[in-house]
């Protein structure tokens, strides 16, 4: 009897064999071309798409023989760049032209022209996101220029143009934007949408020898809903992203209190927060932003470690970072008129019943809404030091 059961046993689980398919939609990695990074262009009426994909072969290190593969310092990754109507049509030409089938699924950085953020971007977030293997995660940003070639350029530091492009985003914002944020940001009321800007650099005299070119992060690119509306200098747009919170350990030069030169305070902890208010119609924001300092560089005569040195230095920095984030947020509602800070959104978590009352004006609004910053900034560090090395006791101003 109990052979019986055994042998049932057995045949029951060789049945079940049967229903096992295996790997039925495996792909062998030999028959796969990786993208790593893609950059997307308007050319008159036509879209140029440009996919950069590693070539496995020459992954190695650098000038290395053998390992990886590498020879002699060729480029592991190659450009694909074709022209179509539609921006599906350049893929389905670019597969043409490959003996591999084009994957996304690594693809992290995404460039955007200039000419193709402007005209909107709206046809193009479907495509990137619509398909499973594509990344909600991928990082967006806007070049000065054509977007092909800031992803072909040398960018010696790093295997791939497009990681490195990723990496600057990650060193300027503690949270870059993801297609995620930006397309949040393009469906939410009472904000607008902004996108970190690369462009090229050199990186020694253009009258060197073996000059390469680089990449950079140069400001923010502007958005009413879709479309660019503009572009923001560096350091205005530093400060904004200091009065946002996501600053990622910025530095801040005031001048010497008393005396001459500049000292130089890195913010090692930020975050912000916005309060809003509306009286008798008028709408105001403050920013309250705090953050913890340490002195890394004292190019003055000013100080050491005294208290009240110190404390008058605080007041400085509160004073040089409210100028600034003020002044950033004044170009961007009065050149842009577009509220990159969420002033809206802020206004519409903390007085909803406000916010029904004006967000279909809001655009007419925003512009004349006042918007004050009030830094709280602790020094808590002066560094190894108790005074400006290099200068003697006597020429050191105190307070």
């Amino acid at each position: 009897m109990k052979f019986i059961y055994k042998y049932r046993a057995v045949v029951v689980l060789l049945l079940c064999t049967s229903l096992i398919s295996g790997c039925w939609d495996r792909q062998e990695i030999n028959d796969i071309a990786f993208v790593i990074g893609i950059a997307v262009d308007k050319e008159g009426e036509n879209y140029r798409s440009s996919l950069q994909i590693a070539l496995p072969g020459q992954s190695g290190a650098t000038g290395s023989e053998g390992g990886g593969g590498g020879t002699s310092g060729d480029k592991p990754w190659f450009m694909l760049s074709n022209t179509a109507k539609t921006l599906r049509g350049t893929a389905l030409e670019g597969q043409k032209e490959l003996s591999r089938k084009i994957y996304y699924a690594h693809r992290r950085t995404i460039l955007i022209g200039e000419e193709l953020a402007q005209d909107g971007v709206a046809s193009m977030l479907d495509l990137f996101t619509r398909y499973p293997l594509n990344r909600l995660s991928a990082l967006p940003v806007i070049t000065k220029g054509e977007a092909y070639k800031v992803l072909d350029t040398d960018a010696p530091i790093e295997k791939f143009p497009s990681e490195m492009v990723r990496e600057l985003c990650f060193l300027n914002m503690r949270n870059p934007r993801s297609l995620k944020t930006f397309i949040d940001a393009i469906l939410t009321d009472g904000v607008d949408p902004f996108l970190p800007i690369a462009s090229i650099a050199e990186n020694v005299p253009v009258n060197w020898k073996n000059v390469k070119t680089n990449i950079k992060l140069d400001g923010l690119a502007i958005f009413k809903k879709d479309k660019l509306v503009g572009m923001m200098e560096k350091a205005p747009a530093d400060a904004l992203i200091l009065a946002m919170g996501e600053a990622n350990a910025p530095e801040v030069m005031v001048k010497a209190p008393r005396g001459e030169g500049n000292l130089f305070i890195k913010l090692n902890e930020n975050n912000s927060s916005l309060h809003p208010s509306i009286k008798n119609g008028k709408v105001t924001v403050n920013i309250q932003l705090y953050a913890k300092g340490v002195i890394v560089d004292n190019e003055s005569n000013y100080g050491d470690r005294r208290e009240e040195e110190i404390l008058k230095l605080n007041e400085e920095v509160h004073e040089k970072i409210k100028a600034d984030i003020e002044e950033g947020v004044r170009l961007v509602q009065q050149k842009f008129h577009a509220d990159i800070l969420g002033v809206g959104r802020s206004i519409h978590q903390n007085l909803p019943s406000e916010w029904d009352k004006i967000k279909d004006r809001w655009d007419l609004i925003y512009p004349d809404v006042e918007v004050t910053a009030t830094p709280h900034v602790i020094i808590e560090n002066v560094g190894v030091v108790n005074k400006p090395i290099g200068v003697v006791e006597e020429d050191i101003i105190h307070d």
